[in-house]
C-alpha cells in the first residue's frame, strides 16, 4: 500500500515550484492561489491518516487552505472559493 509521504512534482498549480526532495513548495506568480497533490492518495483502507505541514513563510496575503479534494478537483482555480 503506497501511502503520501511527499509532494507530488508533476500534480500541482502552475505557479508552485516542488524542491526536489517533494517536501518544499513555492509560490511564484501572480496568482493568489496555489494547490498541489500528495504523491499518493490516501488508501480507502485507512481509517485514520495524519499529517503535518509547517509554514515557513505566509506570504503578503497571508492566506492558507489546507484540505483534501478528488482527482478530478482543477488544481489551476476552477472551483476554488466554492
Amino acid at each position: 500500500m503506497d501511502l503520501p509521504t511527499a509532494w507530488n512534482l508533476d500534480d500541482k498549480s502552475t505557479y508552485l515550484s516542488v524542491d526536489s526532495s517533494g517536501l518544499r513548495v513555492n509560490h511564484e506568480g501572480p496568482n493568489l492561489y496555489g494547490t498541489i497533490r500528495a504523491n499518493h492518495p490516501i488508501p480507502p483502507q485507512c481509517k485514520l491518516f495524519y499529517f503535518e505541514v509547517d509554514i515557513i513563510n505566509e506570504g503578503s496575503y497571508r492566506n492558507i487552505t489546507i484540505g483534501l479534494c478528488e482527482k478530478s478537483f482543477n488544481l489551476n482555480g476552477s472551483g476554488l472559493g466554492k
